[in-house]
């Protein structure tokens, strides 16, 4: 008897034919949805249209079915009494039926991925789960977090970070260890995540975490390694030194970590250590932390007072090779964002110089050395530099940066694709890393990635404006032209006009409209210098709108600013073959500094086809 409620629902079911209008629904949906997923993209439509038609045809299918239940009249074959009207209730109760399908519909849409806007439960967003490394973390791998700041004062908050990222570059000093690099570690301040958590992300075997109370002359570190298997501490140490001797203190952390996840099978020794550690003056010791926090802001008025800052601790420590380092680096920064101011780059030079004299295994030195050889166009010293890096430390962020910069300059893309990709992985949270890697997909003509690579780094800078260029030259090389003029509006929307008009003319010039390319080159030009287009880019631009005379014109002015990216252009995918043959480039590589650049290339392709 139990059974017959159930046969009764089929038969119904079948004379009222909803099995077939189930059926003929599925049939036409799934029609639908094949054909849109073949011509929506030829019309460059965003996936979300396609992610709404899916979902629409699930809440279609129960909606249909109430409909053709209701509408369709059942046959009287007089074996059953025709059925009464519908009532109140049994219409509730469908519209209950309804919404649980509805739901389910929806949860179904959310957990995979299908509604637009909503990330799947309990799984990272697709530009994060790009980071996710490919391999388990090494057992000499850490991560340095920021310590907290105990002394009672906000103020101080800087002193307490400085002291992290100086244990942290320290600890980089060690070629046997994988260090995170500072961008990603400090991306976790304050956010109390799970140790383990942090520790996966970073794809590290270990964390760094401590506190820092300073009080006058007097400082209280405490400092506690973290087992990122289990969460159990490794090692944990408490100093209360005098602020004279914070150098010390450093180093004694350093080593104790190394000697933990080492198991002392390095020895009792950090990397490159100093002979001795004298006395620092406190006070010059603050103002070269507080040039460190300035200097991390990157801007020019942030830049300059950082300046004052460590030629002031200069002149008080002139043996404190940090202080060189970080006076360096701070000016070429500066620099690049002055159209390479010249004296700038000559002080970076003079500073960089003595800090690889009183400590030439400064990677922070050497590496910015390295940027400025290769803004004179010394490519002997650029190579010697890159040598010295690589015997130091290979894979140090340090180290993998100004290889990018080096194999950039001299036409290597693959190269420095490579690199970046290390980088990414010891500094998954960088965004200038993401993009630079984007920047290199596109120059190599791998768009796809590219977007996938310029889409992680909009996660951690939704509105960057370099990094929305950069993905708009990726849509351009892929031929997405509805998608690239989005990234146009809303260039302009940030006021970002220079950007705007570059990814407008890569836009028009992909699909033959060079008039309106040229047009877009010429209004860029007349505003330079802005954004961060030099003039070997504005030449490129020319290139794209057909006009090579133009761009000899802006190539000869790249060639008398020394760019180091001039003679790598034929690298890049997109150079049309008529750059090479004009007579203005190959007048412009007959000059001996092209010819200088040359050799060093050809060097450089020895020595990595040897390797």
């Amino acid at each position: 008897m139990r059974g017959r409620p159930v046969r009764n629902l089929l038969e119904i079911i079948q004379q009222r034919k909803i099995d077939r209008v189930a059926a003929a629904y599925g049939v036409a949906a799934w029609l639908v949805i094949q054909a849109a997923a073949i011509t929506f993209p030829a019309f460059d439509a965003p996936a979300w249209v396609l992610k709404v038609l899916i979902v629409g045809a699930i809440i279609g299918f129960p909606v249909t079915l109430w409909i053709a239940w209701h509408l369709t009249p059942v046959p009287h074959s007089g074996r059953y009494p025709a059925p009464p009207p519908s009532k109140a209730t049994d219409i509730a109760l469908l519209a209950l039926l309804a919404g649980v399908v509805l739901f389910s519909a929806v949860e179904i849409a959310a957990q995979t991925g299908l509604l637009p806007g909503v990330a799947k439960r309990g799984v990272a967003p697709a530009s994060t789960a790009a980071r996710v490394p490919d391999q388990p973390p090494l057992r000499t791998s850490i991560a340095v977090l920021p310590f907290v700041n105990m002394s009672g004062d906000a103020s101080k908050e800087y002193f307490s970070d400085g002291i992290s990222e100086e244990l942290l570059n320290q600890l980089a000093s060690t070629p046997a260890l994988r260090v995170a690099a500072q961008t990603s570690s400090f991306a976790f301040k304050g956010t109390n995540e799970d140790i383990r958590s942090i520790a996966r992300e970073l794809n590290v075997g270990a964390v760094l975490e401590g506190s820092v109370r300073e009080d006058g002359q007097h400082v209280r570190i405490t400092a506690q390694l973290i087992n990122a298997a289990d969460g159990f501490q490794l090692w944990s140490q408490t100093y209360d030194r005098d602020l004279s001797n914070i150098l010390q203190v450093q180093d004694d952390i350093a080593r104790a970590i190394i000697a933990s996840l080492t198991h002392g099978y390095l020895g009792n020794t950090a990397a490159n250590p100093e002979p001795s550690h004298s006395p620092i003056n406190p006070q010059a010791y603050r103002e070269y932390l507080q040039g460190q926090a300035l200097s991390g802001l990157k801007t020019v008025e942030d830049d300059a007072k950082a300046i004052n800052l460590f030629t002031a601790v200069t002149q008080t420590q002139p043996k404190f090779a940090p202080a060189y380092a970080a006076l360096g680096r701070t000016y070429i920064h500066s620099a690049e964002f002055q159209n390479r101011r010249a004296d700038y780059v000559a002080a970076a030079e003079t500073a960089l110089n003595r800090a690889l004299v009183l400590d030439p295994g400064n990677l922070e030195a050497l590496w910015t050395h390295l940027a400025v050889a290769l803004m004179k166009w010394d490519w002997d010293a650029a190579a010697a530099d890159a040598r010295r890096l690589k015997s130091l430390n290979p894979h140090s962020v340090f180290t993998l940066r100004g290889l990018n910069s080096y194999y950039s300059s001299l036409g290597f893309p693959e190269q420095q694709a490579a690199v970046l990709r290390e980088a990414t992985r010891l500094d998954p949270l960088s965004f200038v890393d993401l993009n630079n890697l984007a920047t290199v997909y596109n120059d190599r003509g791998e768009y796809a990635e590219a977007e996938s690579a310029a889409s992680d780094a909009l996660t951690l800078r939704p509105d960057r404006v370099l990094t929305l260029y950069t993905l708009c030259s990726a849509y351009v090389g892929m031929k997405r032209a509805n998608r690239a003029q989005i990234l146009v509006d809303q260039l302009a929307a940030l006021g970002a006009i220079d950007a705007s008009q570059a990814c407008a003319l890569k836009n028009a010039a992909a699909f033959g409209r060079k008039a309106e390319a040229h047009t877009l080159a010429d209004n860029i030009a007349a505003r330079f210098p802005a954004f961060v287009f030099g003039e070997t880019d504005i030449g490129i631009f020319y290139l794209a709108a057909g006009d090579v005379s133009r761009a000899i014109v802006w190539f000869g002015r790249a060639y008398d600013k020394r760019d180091d990216q001039l003679f790598a252009i034929p690298d890049k995918a997109a150079i049309p073959p008529a750059l090479l043959k004009s007579q203005g480039w190959i007048a412009l590589n007959r000059k001996p500094e092209a010819r200088a650049w040359q050799a060093a290339h050809d060097r450089l392709l020895a020595e990595l086809s040897s390797n």
